[in-house]
This record gives C-alpha cells, sequence and structure tokens, in this order.
C-alpha cells in the first residue's frame, strides 16, 4: 500500500508540474509582431434615422505602422473622405513629433488618397502619428497616433 501511495504522490507531483508550466506558458505575455492599425474619423454630424440618432462621420484616415518594437519596416496612411479634399498630404511623425516625414503631394481634388513608405528604421520612443493636411499642407484635417516602445 505504501508503495501504490507513491506513486500516486509522483504522479500527483508531475501532474502538478505539469499544470504550473501550462499555466505559466499561457500567462507568459506572446512575441508580438507589433504592428499597429488604427483610424480617425473627422467631421461627425449627426442625422436622424427612423427615430434614431446616428453620427455619421465625413472622413476617415486610417493608419498602419508595420515593424516591431521601436524598428519601423514601412508606415502607411490613407483617407476616405465624403467631400473632396484638395491637394492631400500626409506627415508620418516620431518621437513626440521630434522626427517628421513629409509625404507628398497629391495634387488635384480627390475622395480617396493613400501613402505607404518604407523606412526600415529604428524610430524613437514616444507616438508615432500619421497626419492628413489638405490645400497643400495649409489645412490639418485629421491626426491618428500610435505609441512607439521597446
Amino acid at each position: 500500500m505504501t508503495k501504490l501511495n507513491g506513486k500516486k504522490k509522483f504522479v500527483m507531483k508531475m501532474l502538478v508540474v505539469a499544470m504550473l508550466v501550462f499555466f505559466a506558458a499561457v500567462a507568459a505575455p506572446a512575441t508580438s509582431h507589433a504592428s499597429a492599425y488604427g483610424t480617425q474619423y473627422w467631421g461627425a454630424f449627426t442625422a436622424n434615422i427612423s427615430g434614431q440618432s446616428v453620427s455619421i462621420p465625413s472622413g476617415q484616415l486610417a493608419h498602419t505602422i508595420d515593424g516591431s518594437g521601436y524598428h519601423i519596416n514601412w508606415d502607411s496612411a490613407n483617407f476616405l473622405s465624403a467631400a473632396n479634399l484638395c491637394d492631400p498630404s500626409i506627415r508620418f511623425t516620431y518621437g513626440y513629433g521630434a522626427y517628421r516625414l513629409d509625404g507628398n503631394v497629391h495634387w488635384g481634388c480627390s475622395h480617396i488618397g493613400g501613402w505607404k513608405y518604407a523606412l526600415n528604421w529604428n524610430a524613437p520612443r514616444g507616438q508615432a502619428c500619421a497626419e492628413l493636411w489638405s490645400q497643400n499642407w495649409r489645412v490639418l484635417v485629421a491626426r491618428q497616433c500610435h505609441y512607439v516602445y521597446g
């Protein structure tokens, strides 16, 4: 009987160890590619649809950063707007505005636009933002930010 109890104790100990290893693996933070995507809406107005107030944005700025930790492979932004934006451009800022990349101006007027730049560099810690400008850098339309950290 003592031998059987010893085996039961051993099996129970192994089971507890296996459970601890399993829960430690589940609870540990997973390695992440750490890319980020976000949207910012602008110019919302409220419409009454069948007695329900519905907020409808005038446009949307979408911003994607591909990378891991401080390293940024590429940064992109695009917009979709109910009305035309004329001569739009994107400014990417990093490290709370310490660094910036001004995208090219898309001459003319459009409801949509997109920019994507391969960076392959390490950004400073802090905010990484995409700013949508119109009228050749005269009017800031919207800003969407992520936070870069190691």
